[in-house]
């Protein structure tokens, strides 16, 4: 079902069939019904002007002015939706002809090398941390995911032979960075997947590697896509 017959749902079963007819004429193209008044949308569908604002008044609607906002709302949120598909398209792009093949093939070689790895992620990262984890031991290889604040202070005693991955959007999470500078001074092996190029976190580890994601917003809250580090995993 599409946005704007959404708006309707529990309406339409309320429509005569003449009324119904002009609404599914307008759903079929919102654009064009945009454009055009509303003596010209009863002229194409052989009906009365007044069977159109009864129709916008079984629809719950005080006429057919709010009914050609809401076309016009549900035009602007295809937009929208269409510009961020496009933004994100172009931030996979950027991210993948970036991406230094030589540090993934270092990385992946110190993971098979490696006794344990350990995963660390926070946040939106989370489910991102569980699924190479899992990803890992399917591949036989021995893998802990920690997310967990009291947990992530005890990996600073983390045996030699481990292998601590840090996933990071932003590479600023204090968490993370300080558990790495802990770990710098241990020479503890650490690597991080970060959207953030020289990153505080990117700046503190041994194998570094960076993706680019625009950063987005949503009244305040940090929604930016983490696509590119599952691109990387």
């Amino acid at each position: 079902m599409n946005k704007f017959i959404n708006n309707f749902k529990d309406k339409i079963n309320n429509l005569s069939h003449s009324e119904k007819y002009v609404f599914y004429f307008i759903n079929e193209d919102l654009k064009r019904a945009s454009d055009i008044s509303l003596i010209k949308i009863a002229e194409i569908n052989n009906v009365s002007t007044t069977t159109i604002i009864r129709m916008c008044k079984k629809l719950g609607l005080s006429g057919f002015s709010q009914l050609k906002f809401i076309i016009k709302e549900t035009l602007d949120s295809d937009k929208n939706f269409l510009s961020s598909i496009d933004e994100l398209k172009s931030s996979i792009t950027r991210s993948v002809n970036s991406i230094n093949l030589n540090s993934l093939q270092n990385l992946s070689r110190e993971i098979k090398l490696s006794n344990r790895v350990i995963i660390v992620s926070v946040g939106l990262t989370k489910p991102i941390g569980e699924y190479f984890s899992k990803l890992l031991m399917q591949a036989s290889k021995p893998t802990m995911y920690v997310y967990e604040s009291h947990i992530i202070d005890l990996l600073e005693k983390a045996p030699f032979g481990d292998l601590i991955i840090f996933l990071s959007n932003s590479g600023e999470t204090k968490t993370l960075t300080n558990l790495a500078q802990k770990l710098s001074y241990r020479n503890i092996k650490t690597a991080c997947i970060v959207n953030n190029p020289d990153s505080t976190l990117w700046n503190l580890v041994t194998f570094p590697i960076t993706t680019y994601t625009e950063k987005s917003t949503l009244n305040g809250y940090d929604i930016t896509p983490r696509t590119n580090l599952m691109i990387v995993i």
